[in-house]
């Protein structure tokens, strides 16, 4: 049984058996004493320190196993090299024998040999080539395809700078031990020493030039680091008030669709008018809170930018986020059960023998306004007849209505109506169609007809459609108004009427036995032979439209 101490090297937490524990505070304390006379000696045992609980860690995780043992000190020391192997240059080189001198690169930011980021020069270690021909690299990929700034904004924030002695030899592939600390360091003293001794002299004027450059360039990144902050502060305040607006808005809307502000009638709002009423403020409150939820998140981050600390804890972050799955969880649910209320479509028809005219010219337009009766119980407890006009309906709903002309089989016009609305099953679906009203009107050779069908007794939307058939008997003539055209025909009538007539304007149509017919209009002809000489095509401009 071997007592163990808990230790701390390099902010990592190991355990480790007390004789393992002595051989390695010996060979620290010889380090220590080694390396004390340099400079910067603590930055030195640090990084040493650094590397020593890295090859722990290694050594650990290999052999699956959580206490170090003496063997473990032995073998990372053996493997560091000992103080005692530079005290001559033989032992020296016998030392430098126990591992190659090389070792896997890294790839790091390079900024003391850096024009902007030091980038190339540290992808010029990596790879082993020299910096100055990586930045050209990227030159001519900037010259020639303008594609270079991209990349190397990206290698830049994705490269970790070289900070430490360490992470300098690990980016040029030199072996991290106590000889190569010993070599890097006098290395770096005697460049010190050269650059200093012949920097006036021998320093070039272009390379004074950049130095100036990467000066000002520095002075110029920090004045901008301030402003960007002061910015990135302004911007996260202006986005807080924008999305502060929209949940006191979205806060409201939920109010007045839950009718506790105002008096709108939610019921025939589309989509609201899909949802059954017990189920509509459920189906509200998941909608506010999966909207607004991520909005107050994003709230609490902006203001933990603009005042560098936390505003959450962990528990409302939670809390929030288990509140909007729930929202979502429970929307989904509800949605799913309503559109099984879609799964089945049933249909029926009706037909409807028009009064005949003697002259066979019928003119159909478009009503301003439709007429039905309604139960409206005042203090005389009488009926009232009302108008809804085009503009009032409440009928933002899809409108699913189709007006097609047919030629009559007989000498007489016919209208026919066919309703279709989907339900839960084909008995539901059928009564869903009988809900739908649409309103036509005879007047003598008039016929007017709904811009669109309407719902009986506020019923829900499911997928209503209306299917208009108008019978129209040979020889006769119809007089169509241009907008019940543009409502229904503004694909067969658009060359049968000019643009700038008004709504009011009749398209004098034709029945024949080939179809319904109409004269086109003067600049339509034009058109259509302008679009023949662009297109090459040499064959003669009709001037009816039939269909």
């Amino acid at each position: 049984m071997n007592k163990t101490i808990i230790i701390n090297i390099s902010g990592v937490i190991f355990h480790i058996e007390e004789d393992a524990y002595q051989l390695l505070k010996s060979y620290m304390d010889d380090i220590k004493r080694h390396f004390a006379s340099y400079k910067d000696s603590f930055e030195i045992v640090s990084d040493i320190e650094s590397r020593v609980a890295e090859m722990f860690s290694e050594q650990l995780l290999a052999d699956k196993k959580q206490v170090i043992v003496i063997t473990d000190v032995t073998e990372v020391t053996t493997r560091m090299g000992k103080p005692a192997d530079f005290e001559t240059e033989e032992d020296n080189e016998n030392a430098s024998n126990h591992e190659p001198a090389t070792s896997t690169k890294k790839l790091f930011r390079d900024t003391e040999d850096r024009f902007i980021g030091g980038v190339c020069s540290g992808i010029g270690h990596y790879f082993g080539i020299e910096a100055k021909w990586v930045r050209v690299s990227f030159i001519v990929l900037l010259i020639f395809f303008g594609f270079s700034i991209l990349p190397y904004i990206l290698f830049w924030i994705v490269m970790p700078r070289a900070i430490t002695r360490a992470e300098k030899m690990e980016m040029k592939g030199e072996k991290i031990n106590l000889q190569s600390f010993q070599k890097n360091i006098e290395e770096e003293l005697n460049a010190v020493k050269e650059n200093f001794k012949n920097a006036r002299k021998n320093a070039p004027t272009i390379e004074k030039i950049i130095a100036f450059i990467k000066e000002v360039v520095d002075k110029l990144i920090s004045i901008l680091g301030i402003t960007g902050k002061l910015a990135i502060k302004f911007f996260a305040i202006v986005i807080m008030f924008i999305l502060g607006a929209l949940l006191t808005v979205a806060f409201v809307f939920l109010m007045i669709f839950l009718g506790y502000i105002g008096s709108a009638e939610v019921e025939t709002m589309f989509p609201l008018n899909m949802i059954n009423e017990g189920l509509r403020p459920i189906l509200l409150t998941c909608a506010f809170l999966v909207a607004v939820i991520p909005l107050i998140s994003l709230i609490f981050i902006l203001l933990r930018v603009v005042f560098n600390s936390r505003t959450i804890s962990r528990n409302i972050t939670l809390g929030l986020a288990a509140i909007w799955i729930l929202a979502v969880a429970t929307g989904t649910f509800f949605i799913a059960k309503i559109s099984t209320d879609f799964k089945q479509e049933a249909s029926y028809s009706e037909t409807i023998n028009l009064k005949p005219n003697a002259t066979n010219i019928y003119i159909l337009r478009l009503g301003d306004e439709r007429t039905i009766q309604e139960n409206f119980y005042d203090d005389s407890t009488s009926n009232r007849i009302i108008k809804i006009t085009g503009s009032d309906a409440d009928f933002d709903t899809p409108d699913d209505l189709d007006f097609d002309l047919k030629v009559a089989d007989g000498d007489l016009p016919m209208l026919s109506k066919t309703y279709a609305a989907r339900g839960r099953n084909f008995k539901q679906a059928l009564q869903n169609a009988h809900k739908i009203n649409y309103y036509y009107h005879q007047q003598d050779s008039v016929l007017t007809f709904d811009y669109h069908y309407g719902l009986k007794d506020r019923s829900l939307w499911r997928s209503q459609k209306v299917a208009i058939k108008l019978h129209i008997p040979i020889n006769s003539n119809l007089l169509i108004e241009k907008r019940l055209a543009n409502r229904f025909f503004s694909y067969e009538l658009d060359d049968c009427i000019d643009e700038d007539a008004n709504d009011d304007s009749l398209i004098a149509i034709t029945v024949t036995k080939a179809g319904f017919s109409c004269k086109k209009t003067a600049e339509a002809i034009k058109h259509e032979k302008a679009d023949n000489t662009r297109r090459n095509v040499n064959e003669e401009v009709s001037d009816t439209v039939i269909f």
